[in-house]
């Protein structure tokens, strides 16, 4: 294969070799007619870091919506934990497990509450337990098809393998969900919507969209839906701007045209956070790009954790988290510390109550003497009857870097020259149900509107199915990243002197950053970015592109930091006849919710195959 990344050249007509290895960038609008399509179910997953679920709608039933409130009426189901509380929840964890031989056996609660059983009589050895693995999709830069993931056991397994598992079943379950009502329902005529946080790379979306296809969800049946986006879409089209009736009376309405709102998105695992605006056909315009960071609900989970190391010390909290007989009472304490977590119920003293596993407080005692008397020399804590009451003061601290980082993230996006006058600040996820978070935001952003809807960890689903159902409803998306490729160009004065090479009489510079898209560049729907590539020998066949991102708007090379390279384009160029006299056209949908690609031979336009390998390891 012919590289246009590295490919030697005589000496000879070297700067027009040089120039035909570049990538030029250019613009242009596709129009196309509605997505929409004859099928009859559309279905929404959400596949969370803590917690997972599912909605769907008929499509008959979406096209009879009259109003907003009948819009928004998608059906979803509701989760039972085993425990005996019984909790009722719209979702359920994102726990997989399988027997020792790799076969599913369950997920969710039923896998939670399995698993658990297994380690309480000691026979868990060798069975798959996963949970939490989602933020690998956010956190490995080398994501690739080999990428593993460690289960309880530290046994690893593919990831992708671990994912289509946990997918394939939440499909099966809403596809059996279908078969209750009675419906004559093909499952061709499913559309399948999988929601994704925004701020993940091209190569994420990708890693999630093999795991899908996987799961047994055909390609050209599935699609993406931003997570802050689906929650836009669905606050944009519910009752929640107040309008005057009469002198001192007030009336709720959805946003009226015009309005800018900002949606942080707060997950399990992620901070999501979009700004948009109403224009007057009732579509969105995207004013900044997706923004976020990974210190979603579970961060505080693991200060947490890290909390009772320093008040236990680390070698008997090492043994409680990590020796298996201790397996089951570890998940106990994780499972309390996620309840209290999300509502703060602090008595009437400013103390949070944490039930502590009896085997935690024998292994201090073993290892340091006695629990309670250690207890009463640290300050602002107390131990009564299996109880650790922890003050208000230690709490927020835990909570603390996950808000401020929050409030830090939203005055750097208002104050963008993109944003004009956000007046709403909508929150959703289920982080954002917790009390500390929501008034921490309302108190930094007094002079915003800032609602927590009722169903705040359920609007991402349904404004994803709202979404599938009209996607037009999005006019406009910005760029989350820089885009460019790798490429050698002449030398110039000022260049890094170790990016210097020399060919022949001439100089080049390596690792030139040639740009062809920018961070936070507005494209409609359906524009993209074209890349021409030329031939750097007469008799090539293939043509190699490696593209990068970058995180700044300007970099100079693809080592510069913020650049991370995202994968492979390799354009079929299998007709030799003109030599280096060819041309071939790449372009690459940039205003999608994912990247994909497509190439004509120039200047006849014929279609020429191009793949866009994100997932290579090599």
């Amino acid at each position: 294969m012919a590289s246009g990344l590295e490919e030697k050249v005589s000496v000879s007509g070297l700067e027009e070799r040089v120039s035909r290895m570049a990538v030029h960038g250019g613009i242009e609008e596709v129009k196309k007619g509605s997505q929409r399509d004859s099928r009859v179910v559309i279905a929404a997953i959400d596949f969370g870091t803590t917690y997972s679920g599912y909605a769907y709608a008929f499509k008959s039933d979406l096209d009879k919506a009259k109003d907003t409130k009948e819009m928004c009426n998608i059906l979803s189901k509701t989760w039972q934990s085993g425990s005996d509380a019984g909790l009722i929840s719209h979702k359920t964890p994102t726990c997989l497990l399988l027997n020792s031989e790799g076969k599913f056996d369950s997920f969710g609660f039923q896998a939670e509450e399995k698993y658990n059983n297994l380690t309480n009589d000691n026979a868990h050895v060798g069975w798959r337990f996963f949970r939490r693995f989602k933020m690998i999709l956010l956190n490995e830069k080398h994501l690739s098809k080999e990428t593993v993931i460690p289960d309880d056991q530290n046994n690893n397994m593919e990831a992708v393998a671990v994912f289509a598992h946990s997918i394939k079943y939440i499909k099966n379950e809403l596809w059996n969900q279908l078969q209750k009502t009675g419906c004559s329902i093909d499952a061709k005529e499913i559309h399948w919507v999988l929601t994704i946080p925004a701020i993940w790379n091209p190569r994420s979306k990708q890693f999630m969209r093999l795991a899908a296809e996987q799961a047994g969800i055909p390609g050209n049946q599935l699609e993406f839906a931003l997570e802050p986006e689906a929650a836009a879409v669905y606050v944009k089209e519910t009752k929640v701007a107040k309008e005057s009736v009469s002198a001192d009376e007030h009336q709720l309405v959805p946003f009226k045209p015009g309005t800018q709102f900002m949606v942080l998105d707060l997950g399990g695992g992620t901070i999501d956070i979009s700004v948009k605006e109403v224009l007057k056909d009732r579509t969105l315009k995207e004013l900044h790009r997706a923004s976020g960071n990974g210190l979603g609900g579970e961060s505080v989970n693991i200060r947490f954790l890290e909390f009772f190391e320093s008040v236990f010390g680390k070698d008997s909290w090492s043994k409680f988290k990590n020796e298996n007989e201790y397996k089951a009472a570890f998940y106990d304490l994780e499972n309390e510390i996620e309840q209290k977590k999300r509502t703060l119920p602090f008595d009437n003293k400013g103390n949070l109550k944490i039930n502590i596993p009896p085997d935690l407080v024998e292994i201090f005692d073993q290892n340091d003497n006695n629990f309670e008397e250690h207890v009463e020399s640290l300050e602002g804590l107390r131990y009564k009857s299996g109880r650790l009451y922890i003050d208000k003061k230690i709490v927020m601290g835990v909570f603390q870097p996950s808000v401020t980082s929050i409030i830090k993230l939203v005055r750097e996006i208002l104050n963008d020259s993109n944003v004009g006058h956000v007046s709403d600040i909508m929150m959703v996820g289920g982080f954002s149900q917790s009390p500390f978070v929501s008034k921490a935001i309302k108190d930094a952003f007094a002079d915003k509107n800032v609602i927590v809807p009722n169903v705040a960890d359920m609007a991402v689903l349904q404004g994803a199915v709202i979404y599938r159902h009209w996607p037009e409803v999005v006019r406009t998306r910005r760029s989350p990243f820089t885009y460019g490729s790798r490429l050698m160009r002449l030398w110039l004065d000022g260049d890094d002197v170790s990016k210097k090479i020399k060919r022949g009489n001439e100089v080049l510079c390596g690792d030139h950053f040639e740009k062809f898209v920018t961070i936070n560049d507005e494209f409609k729907v359906n524009e993209r970015a074209t890349i021409s590539v030329f031939p750097v020998a007469a008799d090539t066949t293939e043509m190699a592109v490696d593209i990068y991102t970058s995180t700044e708007k300007n970099p100079r090379y693809t080592t510069d930091q913020g650049c991370e390279r995202l994968g492979r384009l390799v354009v079929q160029m299998a007709d030799t006849t003109g030599g280096l006299n060819r041309q071939a056209d790449v372009t690459m949908t940039m205003g999608s919710t994912e990247i994909t690609v497509e190439g004509k031979m120039m200047p006849k336009g014929k279609p020429t195959k191009v793949t866009f390998d994100m997932l290579s390891s090599k």
